[in-house]
């Protein structure tokens, strides 16, 4: 829950300040400020509206700008790694004192720690909203959000290897929070790709020359239409899919044949010495059974089979 807590907190003023900007351009800036019309052409008869081309532009910037932060960091990184090693060598070195080799549990040691997922979650969260809020603007979006995390997670992937500390194994049921995030973020974007249509692009701004009546009776009804397509698609959405459900059936047979009752037959030889079988039925030249008992091998007469009966 605290884990859930901060994962809320954190993306609501990231969110805040990651895409007022956009929103502020393509719907508060026209009423304010105003938006000139831009000859992109240069013919005089194709015109883009300046907000527009700057929304265009800014979220070519931000995906461009975040994987060169990421480069950045990583090579930051690698320098700092580098640095902090040759330092301690060269320490090693002139005092005299054991070898400047590492060994694998010392290198791990000097490592950074692994700082946690929330992070790269956080980044993954932002971009799918930048896509999915204003890839009415600049369909092409989504092929740079592409190719930006195919970068990324590789980039992230030799970090985690090479950079930081192996991280203790911890398990865990699902993403969390961050599955109330994406449904949030579906819900919004719904919302703003209408506004975008109706209130910013052509020809539902000027070229209908509709009155704003007709404008916010056209955005309440068709944003109420894809609200009702997100949760029919939720709907239809398991909670878990069926590759993950077939995981967690051999998992459970794997469980059962390892932890579950198991019975099994041991040759036992004469003279075996070894721990207390615990649990054991002995039955001599015959399948009989009697109650099960702690029995030392080593008293169990030569061709005994012991029928264990494994309890979880």
């Amino acid at each position: 829950e605290k884990k859930d807590s901060q994962v809320l907190k954190n993306f609501v003023l990231m969110s805040f300040v990651y895409y007022y900007p956009f929103i502020y351009l393509a719907f508060i800036m026209p009423h304010v400020e105003g938006c000139d019309d831009v000859d992109t052409n240069g013919d005089g008869v194709h015109k883009t509206n300046s907000c527009i081309q700057a929304i265009k532009a800014n979220l070519f910037l931000t995906f461009i700008t975040h994987l060169g932060t990421v480069v950045v960091m990583m090579c930051f990184e690698i320098a700092k790694k580098w640095w902090a090693e040759r330092s301690e060598r060269q320490r090693l070195e002139k005092s005299g004192r054991g070898s400047t080799k590492y060994t694998d549990v010392e290198e791990q040691n000097k490592m950074p720690a692994f700082e946690g997922d929330s992070a790269y979650y956080l980044e993954l969260m932002i971009q799918l909203g930048l896509v999915a809020m204003f890839s009415s603007i600049l369909p092409s979006v989504a092929v740079i959000a592409l190719v930006s995390n195919l970068i990324e997670v590789r980039v992230i992937a030799w970090k985690l290897i090479q950079i930081c500390r192996r991280p203790a194994p911890v398990g865990q049921e699902g993403i969390g929070a961050w599955v109330y995030v994406m449904q949030f973020l579906c819900c919004l974007s719904a919302v703003t790709s209408v506004g975008l249509v109706i209130f910013v692009k052509e020809p539902c701004k000027s070229e209908w020359g509709l009155a704003d009546f007709y404008k916010c009776t056209m955005f309440i009804v068709a944003e109420h239409l894809m609200l009702m397509v997100v949760f029919f698609v939720a709907s239809l959405t398991p909670p878990i899919s069926g590759h993950t459900t077939l995981i967690m059936r051999q998992q459970e047979i794997a469980r059962e044949k390892l932890l579950g009752s198991v019975r099994r037959r041991i040759d036992v030889e004469k003279g075996t010495r070894g721990p207390v079988v615990p649990h054991t039925s002995i039955s001599e030249g015959g399948r009989e059974e009697f109650p099960s008992v702690f029995v030392p091998p080593e008293l169990v007469p030569s061709g005994t089979l012991i029928l264990a009966s494994i309890q979880s």
